[in-house]
C-alpha cells in the first residue's frame, strides 16, 4: 500500500478537532494580467502559430543560445494572447519555452514569468503558480500586481501569513484606482485567516512566526517531493516546535521517518497526529499499513494529497491595459 503525504496544513487549527480551510467550489482564484490591445496582437500571434506549424527545415549551422529579439516579441504576445483565450497548458509551455532564452535578471523574464504564473493558477497548479511570481518578484520587486498575484498564490499554497503580507505590499505600491478596492478586500479576508491562525497558536505567538512555521511546512513538503527525507523531517519538525497544534506536520513526519526505515518513530508520529485529530483519515491510512511496511521496506512511491488541486475552484483573469 502506498503512502499518502498530506499538502493541506490548515492554518487554523484547534484541540481536539482543527478546523481546517477547506477550498470549496465557490472560492475564487482571481489574478491580474498585464494586457495590450488583444486585436493587435491577434494578427501577430496568427502569423507566428502559421509559421510555426510548418516543419522547420534543418539547419546546417550550430544552434544559437539566444533567441531573435523579434522571435521574444511574438512568443511574448503568444501567451499573452492563449491567457486571453483560456488556453493555459499552451500558454505555460511558452512562457518555458521563453525562459529557456532570456537571462536570468532580464526585465522581459519578470513579464514571462507573471504570465507563467497567472497560467498556473488557472490550471490550480499554486506551488509551480507561486515559484513562478516569486521569481518575478525577485527581478521587479515594485510591481504591485505580482505582490498581488503572489498573494493569491500564497493563499492557495497554506501560506496565510506571507499571503498577508504580499497583499499589504501590493496596497503600498499600487498606483491604479481601478485596484484599490479589490487590494484591500483581498488584504482584508487573509488578514481574518490569519488572524485565526494566530489565535489559536497563543497570545503572544506573531504574524512573523506565523509565516515561519508555514514555510517550514512548505519546505517539507518540497523537500519530500524530492526524496529528502532526513531534511524533510527536520523541516516538519520545526514547524511543530514552533507551535504543536496540527496534526499534518505529524502526520508527514511520520512518513520520512517510514522512508528511512525509523519505525518506532514513525509509529510515534502518526499517533500523535491521531491524538491531534482521531478523524485525520490520512494518518489512520499510515498507521494501518505500518505492520506491514515494517516486514517489507519503504514503499517506492509516496502520494501527495492536495486538496486545493483536487477542488474545482471558481477562477477569473482581470486584464489591466497598460
Amino acid at each position: 500500500m502506498a503512502l499518502l503525504a498530506d499538502k493541506s496544513a490548515p492554518t487554523v487549527g484547534c484541540l481536539p478537532t482543527p478546523i481546517s480551510y477547506t477550498p470549496e467550489v465557490n472560492d475564487t482564484v482571481q489574478v491580474i494580467a498585464s494586457n495590450d490591445t488583444v486585436q493587435v496582437i491577434t494578427q501577430i500571434v496568427r502569423k507566428l502559430e502559421e509559421a510555426m506549424s510548418k516543419k522547420p527545415k534543418r539547419a546546417k549551422q550550430k544552434k544559437s543560445s539566444t533567441a531573435p529579439v523579434s522571435q521574444v516579441d511574438k512568443l511574448i504576445n503568444m501567451a499573452n494572447y492563449q491567457l486571453v483565450k483560456g488556453d493555459y497548458a499552451a500558454a505555460v509551455e511558452t512562457c518555458q519555452r521563453l525562459l529557456s532564452y532570456l537571462p536570468q535578471k532580464a526585465s522581459q523574464r519578470a513579464e514571462v514569468l507573471d504570465y507563467l504564473g497567472t497560467a498556473q493558477s488557472m490550471l490550480q497548479n499554486f506551488p509551480e503558480s507561486y515559484e513562478a511570481y516569486t521569481e518575478a518578484l525577485s527581478i521587479n520587486p515594485r510591481d504591485a500586481q505580482l505582490w498581488y498575484n503572489r498573494g493569491m498564490a500564497s493563499r492557495f499554497t497554506a501560506r496565510a501569513g506571507q499571503s498577508v503580507r504580499d497583499f499589504e505590499r501590493a496596497v503600498e505600491l499600487n498606483r491604479n484606482p481601478e485596484l484599490t478596492e479589490r487590494f484591500a478586500k483581498e488584504l482584508k479576508s487573509s488578514l481574518e485567516l490569519a488572524e485565526m491562525a494566530i489565535k489559536e497558536r497563543g497570545p503572544d505567538f506573531t504574524l512573523d512566526q506565523l509565516t515561519e512555521q508555514e514555510e517550514h511546512f512548505q519546505r517539507g513538503l518540497k523537500l519530500m517531493e524530492d526524496g529528502k527525507w532526513e531534511e524533510a523531517g527536520e523541516a516538519f519538525q520545526r514547524a511543530i516546535q514552533m507551535g504543536d497544534i496540527l496534526p499534518q506536520p505529524w502526520g508527514n513526519l511520520g512518513i520520512c521517518f517510514i522512508m528511512q526505515e525509523r519505525y518506532d518513530e514513525a509509529e510515534a508520529a502518526l499517533k500523535r497526529a491521531l491524538e491531534i485529530d482521531p478523524k485525520y483519515a490520512i494518518a489512520k491510512r499510515n498507521l494501518a499499513a505500518l505492520p506491514e511496511t515494517r516486514r517489507t521496506g519503504p514503499p517506492k512511491m509516496v502520494g501527495m494529497s492536495d486538496p486545493f488541486k483536487e477542488t474545482k475552484l471558481k477562477q477569473s483573469i482581470t486584464f489591466v491595459k497598460e
